[in-house]
């Protein structure tokens, strides 16, 4: 493949004939291009990313500028002069964000732009740092706890900037009701729980007078108050042989169905998955779930015969040591647990199963629930399902319908 490509933009380094680069990015272009063939982008797609980078280079070489000070607004000037003069291109501003990338990874660039940050930049990064570091939350819960925080900082910035030395109880009382109005309960629970952690951090740095913490009201919901939603056993073998495993694709999303229906993984377990992960001598999968805990589960039945298949047969060949990747490039791994399920939604849909609830998790209930009807307890559940507390796994209780009936009392009748 490289040759080809080499064939139609020469590199300055590796001599020959050819369209040569020119501009302050030659000595860069062929790392990124390397970069994107092992990415398994095709020959066509790898010229077309290669000759924008050129151009730019070209751009950069008339307006005088060092590769050193490329960063994301100068891309954006590029990209902004090349529309005035030709079609808007949907890949252009995809294909800067990989240069820039590739940049920052080969060490030419540093990590962030030379722009000073804003209030709320700085704000967000001592925020991230406050919770790694003090609150010893997992990287996965501080970018959801992050992602509230910017929702919040954008809806009180005041003509783009954030004061949060103006914060008034009005106006986190705005954003809750804004921000909840098209939410879930749980989902608004997450919110507010980490809205108030955001605010405590404002209190603590002082650029806050008062606790507005105090402010956010809580979500109403009991613990226990729900059913778990769940599939009988007869939807799950439907969905799973819904998958067209003659397919690249379909071998990956039976495998990964697997893992959730017949192991209980989480979604995010399933995405953090790499190849190390998984021990064939032992028949072991090792998994990271919550809390930085460690947990080695057996490959049981057919989930390491799918994981085989799939690694044989539907898996692209790429430097990615993530177990399971996207089947169009760039063959990374999944960018968070949201794929996997929206993934399991697809599924269900052409499976046309009726299901309660789209998400990943709705298998690890369905895995659960099937245990309780085929006579395990509630610790044994509790370990298969690697549940750090034995409360968490007695919402289970509530789906054994035939125990609850040997609980119920009769009904009193009627005083005479």
């Amino acid at each position: 493949m490289k040759p080809k490509i080499e064939a139609a933009y020469q590199l300055p380094c590796q001599g020959g004939s050819g369209k040569a680069i020119h501009g302050p990015l030659a000595e860069c272009i062929g790392g990124f291009m390397d970069g994107l063939i092992n990415k398994g982008y095709s020959n066509q797609a790898v010229w077309k990313k290669v000759r924008l980078a050129s151009d730019l280079s070209k751009w950069m070489d008339r307006k005088h500028l060092r590769v050193e000070r490329l960063d994301e607004q100068q891309l954006a000037s590029f990209l902004k002069a090349r529309w005035r003069r030709g079609p808007k291109r949907s890949g252009d501003q995809c294909t800067m964000a990989l240069l820039l990338r590739s940049l920052r990874q080969a060490g030419v660039l540093g990590p962030v732009s030379d722009r000073a940050p804003t209030p709320a930049e700085i704000a967000e990064r001592q925020y991230e740092r406050f919770l790694l570091q003090q609150r010893g939350l997992m990287p996965a819960s501080a970018r959801q706890y992050l992602t509230v925080a910017r929702r919040f900082v954008s809806h009180s910035s005041a003509g783009g900037r954030f004061r949060p030395d103006k914060l008034r109880a009005k106006d986190v009382t705005n954003f809750v009701l804004h921000d909840t109005s098209a939410r879930g309960r749980r989902s608004a629970q997450l919110m507010t729980v980490a809205l108030r952690s955001f605010l405590d951090f404002l209190l603590q740095e002082g650029r806050v007078s008062a606790n507005l913490a105090n402010v956010v009201a809580a979500v109403a919901g009991w613990r226990l108050s729900e059913l778990p939603r769940y599939l009988e056993p007869a939807q799950v073998e439907q969905l799973l042989s819904s998958c067209d495993r003659t397919t690249k694709v379909g071998r990956r999303d039976y495998a990964i169905l697997l893992l959730l229906a017949r192991l209980g993984l989480r979604a995010g377990e399933v995405t953090g998955l790499t190849l190390e992960d998984v021990d064939w001598l032992r028949g072991q999968l090792l998994v990271r779930g919550k809390g930085a805990r460690l947990d080695r589960l057996p490959l049981v039945r057919d989930v390491g015969p799918a994981i085989a298949d799939y690694l044989q047969n539907g898996r692209p060949r790429c430097s990615c040591r993530r177990l399971f990747v996207q089947c169009k490039a760039p063959y990374d791994g999944f960018p968070s647990s949201a794929t996997i399920c929206s993934m399991v939604g697809r599924v269900l849909e052409r499976a046309r199963v009726d299901a309660p609830f789209h998400g990943a998790h709705l298998l690890r209930h369905s895995l659960a629930t099937g245990m309780l009807r085929n006579g395990a307890s509630l610790s044994q559940i509790g370990q298969v399902l690697r549940h750090q507390q034995t409360a968490t796994t007695e919402i289970y209780a509530k789906v054994d319908l035939g125990a609850l009936r040997g609980l119920a009392q009769p009904w009193p009748e009627r005083a005479q």
